[in-house]
């Protein structure tokens, strides 16, 4: 009896898969940028779990990983309205192909630096700050594009699809380092890193040009100008914030839920692996692909189950459980009971990654998508810079499984904090 409801469920997520798929295959640019995306992403993946590991076997310190981990997004807390502001006003695409060249090149220095014994965590805390800086422009121009691709009747299973690259990229990545490092060391998950972003480039070099901005073209920019001009349009998107109630809660709860959720996430799970499970970098990388693998189960989830449902409501659900679903780390010491409280977390977070960016391409004019995105860029990113250094300096002195038993409550209440704003409740 129990195996017939299971058969069909996986048929309609298989069902659901094959919609996308199709959808992807109507869309030539679409398809170009899900795998420019999905391979970036990849890069990203690599990037941070061979930076985390490598800082934890330099330093020993999990207060030193947490500062060096901050590096990888405070540019976006600082540069990140401004960025937003040049990506309304450039081509969006060159944007980020500018941003790949550029992170390609910081990420194939580490191991040439590491070869000359010139590597040390304050150095490597520096380019990773330099290559946050080009991602800080990267990810607000891809969201900022899609609308430009496909009708607005089609925005959400874009997002879908350019989420789902995020999650593949996520079980890509560390599924490759974990290849990678017991025939290369983990030094080369940089190398592999920078071939990834210049593979990324071109595959968005493919697409063609569709937006060129409200000011000149890249090669004509005069940069202080252009900056003074970007400061003046950050502002004109603060504005639109503001008067926007339900744009002021998504940005307000995303913040407050990043803060309490993304710390224990980049820099508690392999303080985890160490001091919980006694594990390896090749531990640390395998239990990652959880995320992945659970994030591309609740994406075909959401497709098949999810349409009749308010993205906003979507949201705030996906809030509540993301921060619940941390609650078993605090009594799990197994890698199977580990990974499989991951998975299930990561089956919440498309409840999140999807509706958001539909509702404000769908609330937000399109002139200011780039300032808008680059806003909750800092409410993600950005503030994920702080809650990595402030896990860090408590996982010093509380248990990591307490970290994670604490952080379920308070993204939970972040969730049920924004169903007590209407209109943010029934956008």
């Amino acid at each position: 009896m129990g195996g017939k409801p299971i058969a069909r469920n996986s048929k309609h997520l298989v069902s659901s898969g094959m919609q996308l798929l199709a959808f992807l295959s109507r869309h030539r640019s679409l398809r170009m940028l899900w795998l420019g995306e999905i391979i970036s992403q990849a890069g990203d993946s690599l990037f941070q779990l061979a930076l985390i590991w490598l800082v934890l076997s330099l330093t020993g310190s999990s207060s030193l990983t947490g500062l060096v981990a901050m590096s990888a997004y405070l540019p976006v807390l600082i540069l990140g309205l401004p960025a937003g502001a040049l990506v309304d006003r450039l081509d969006r695409r060159r944007v980020m192909l500018g941003a790949n060249a550029a992170r390609a090149l910081l990420a194939g220095t580490i191991p040439l630096l590491a070869f000359r014994g010139l590597l040390d965590p304050l150095l490597l805390g520096a380019i990773t700050f330099a290559m946050a800086v080009f991602s800080a422009h990267f990810n607000p121009a891809r969201d900022a594009l899609v609308p430009e691709l496909v009708p607005p009747a089609e925005l959400r299973p874009a997002n879908a699809l350019i989420q789902s690259g995020w999650q593949l990229a996520l079980l890509a990545g560390p599924g490759l380092a974990g290849l990678l490092t017991p025939l290369t060391g983990e030094l080369h998950l940089f190398t592999a890193t920078a071939l990834a972003y210049l593979l990324s480039a071109g595959f968005i070099a493919s697409m063609p040009a569709t937006h060129k901005g409200q000011g000149r073209t890249a090669g004509r920019l005069q940069l202080s100008h252009e900056l003074r001009q970007a400061m003046a349009k950050a502002g004109e998107g603060l504005a639109l914030a503001r008067r926007d109630r339900r744009l002021w809660a998504i940005l307000l709860v995303t913040g407050a839920d990043n803060l309490f959720i993304m710390g224990p996430a980049i820099v508690g799970t392999p303080l985890f692996v160490k001091q919980v499970l006694h594990g390896s970098s090749g531990d640390y990388a395998y239990l990652l692909t959880a995320y992945a693998v659970g994030m591309i189960c609740g994406s075909l989830a959401l497709a098949r189950w999810g349409k009749q449902l308010r993205d906003s409501r979507l949201l705030l659900w996906g809030i509540v459980l993301d921060g619940i679903t941390f609650l078993p780390l605090l009594w799990v010491s197994s890698f199977a009971g580990a990974w499989l409280t991951l998975f299930i977390h990561s089956l919440m977070i498309p409840l999140i990654v999807v509706p958001r960016p539909t509702l404000i391409q769908r609330m937000v004019p399109a002139e200011f998508h780039g300032r808008v995105f680059a806003m909750v860029s800092v409410a993600v990113t950005g503030l994920s810079a702080v809650s990595v250094a402030l896990t860090g300096l408590v996982a010093e002195w509380v248990p990591v499984p307490w970290i994670f038993g604490s952080i379920a409550v308070l993204g939970a209440l972040c969730g049920l904090a924004g169903w007590t704003i209407r209109e943010f409740r029934d956008a």
